[in-house]
């Protein structure tokens, strides 16, 4: 028997000493983010060995040990704070990080949403603001150990695959400058005064969209009163703008000659072309070339002057404001002498002209209802989008633009990044233009309490706490997601310190049977001698 009666008292002043280290790390941590404390539990051990606490098989004095356990799955308390790159998880899951800039298989998970930017990798090239290349390091979301937050890019069609690829999250200044999405999609609401009369001032409004290169390019659109009834001609022009077409439309034709109401003048002294009324001949024929513009080609058929005739294709100079006369260009003049024509003629062009928008005497559009917007600029650029104009109006008043809006966002700089309520992080830019940039998933176990702590506040997978399952908090429910706002530890501290008057009051304990242990001893040795 002997020594082995310090078995127990031992074990016991050990265990609770334990037990008191751990209620001390639960306590220094209270304020520490994403903390979890650990509860010391007692296993009873049966003829334990002190080295081994293995159990004797003959039996023997025991003893206690104890049995740590994580609390991993209990929610810590939750604190607003003013930082756009704090992120707190109120339910389920872990955030995912990497302590090497390039993804491997070591993966570790963390509650602590407090992150920074900070600089890794090699310096790349990008160009500043005075169009020279600099060099730049770039900048990625970490946590407070310095390991890379994860996440995953938008699709091509914007949306977010809960097993997309796991990267590190770029987020300096020039980390998306060369990611620009060309506008596809955009929309007009505006009304157009009932009033106007053929040939009164037109109305104009400017359309700002983003090119195939990334550039926001500002164009035109001049709304001009036909004189046809409740109906309008849209035409677009900017100073880059080399060619454009709507579709709806067709290629410029104009049929003149006896029984179309149009006849055709062809003056070569002034080099003009005049399509005048057949009804009023001393009249010009209002509207007949809208659609038409400066550069256009304009070929004519049906010219009845002796040979050389005056067909052919010519480059149109200017368009008077009425649309009514055409002046050549000095390059392309008539090759005979001036003529009237009252036989069959035709001028063509092949300028696709947007059919007219047409409204009913209710002042609502009834076609087209959009059209298909093809657009090239002199630097190569090009354009196309669907312009939805359904909502136009032809009611008595002024002229008034409700929104022009477009889905197009160009080459800009990050001016800074914060989080959303589902996880998304948004890259405010130098253009004003908010962007969703990335977006955080998060790791969910069986067994969470399973995980094995690291140093840093981080969790590596272990076989107790099963594979990771990656889902997104907003589509699976499992949590919200807190932004400006940190998770603190889970320790209540009156808890804390009561339980350690009970674990202190334990170790007293042990320790009075141990004293008495080692007085029965020297008792029992000084009745031998």
């Amino acid at each position: 028997m002997g020594y082995s009666l310090f078995q127990t008292p031992t074990l016991g002043m050990l265990s609770q000493a334990h037990a008191l280290n751990t209620l001390g790390t639960n306590i220094t941590n209270i304020n520490t983010g994403g903390f979890k404390r650990t509860d010391t539990r007692f296993a009873t051990v049966l003829g334990g060995n002190i080295r081994t606490s293995a159990a004797s098989p003959n039996g023997g004095s025991g003893g206690v040990r104890p049995n740590d356990t994580q609390t991993l799955d209990q929610q810590g308390i939750l604190e607003s704070t003013s930082r756009g790159l704090d992120l707190a998880i109120a339910g389920d899951g872990f955030f995912l990080v990497s302590p090497t800039l390039s993804i491997s298989d070591q993966i570790l998970y963390t509650r602590d949403g407090s992150f920074d930017i900070n600089f890794a990798g090699a310096p790349v090239t990008a160009i500043g603001d005075d169009g020279n290349t600099i060099s730049v390091r770039k900048g990625f979301l970490t946590d407070k150990n310095g390991f890379f937050l994860l996440g995953v890019a938008p699709e091509a069609d914007g949306t977010f695959s809960e097993t997309g690829a796991l990267q590190a999250l770029r987020v300096d200044q020039f980390a998306l400058t060369n990611s620009f999405t060309p506008t596809t999609v955009a929309n007009i609401s505006l009304n157009l005064p009932a009033q106007k009369k053929f040939g009164e001032p037109d109305e104009f409004l400017s359309l700002n969209f983003v090119d195939s290169n990334g550039k926001v390019r500002a164009i035109t659109a001049t709304f001009v009163k036909t004189p046809t009834v409740n109906q309008w001609q849209m035409l677009l022009s900017g100073d880059d703008l080399t060619n454009s077409t709507l579709g709806p439309g067709a290629a410029f034709s104009l049929a003149t000659g006896v029984g179309t109401g149009k006849l055709l003048e062809l003056d070569t002294a002034t080099q003009e072309i005049r399509v005048k009324s057949e009804q009023v001949q001393s009249a010009v024929f209002p509207g007949a070339f809208i659609g038409l513009k400066a550069g256009d080609s304009i070929t004519i058929s049906g010219s009845t002057a002796a040979p050389p005739s005056n067909n052919g294709t010519f480059t149109i100079g200017a368009i008077s404001s009425d649309f009514t006369t055409i002046t050549l260009d000095t390059a392309t003049p008539f090759p005979s002498a001036s003529e009237d024509i009252s036989t069959a003629a035709t001028l063509d062009s092949t300028r696709v002209v947007g059919d007219p928008l047409v409204f009913s005497p209710k002042a609502t559009l009834t076609s087209p209802t959009s059209f298909t917007t093809s657009l090239t600029f002199n630097d190569g650029a090009t354009s196309t989008f669907a312009l939805d104009i359904s909502r136009l109006t032809q009611f008595t008043g002024d002229f008034t633009p409700s929104s022009f809006q477009q889905n197009g966002l160009a080459s800009s700089d990050i001016k800074e990044v914060s989080f959303d309520k589902t996880g998304q992080i948004i890259g405010q830019f130098e253009d004003g233009t908010s962007r969703i940039i990335y977006k955080i998933p998060l790791a969910t176990f069986v067994n969470p309490n399973g995980l094995q702590a690291g140093n840093g506040n981080v969790y590596e997978e272990t076989s107790l706490s099963g594979s990771p399952r990656t889902v997104f908090a907003d589509t699976s429910g499992i949590a919200l997601l807190a932004p400006n706002t940190v998770e603190l530890s889970n320790v209540e501290l009156a808890a804390q310190f009561t339980q350690m008057i009970r674990v202190q009051q334990a170790y007293n304990s042990s320790a009075t049977v141990f004293k008495t242990v080692d007085e029965m001893l020297m008792a029992a040795r000084d009745l031998k001698a």
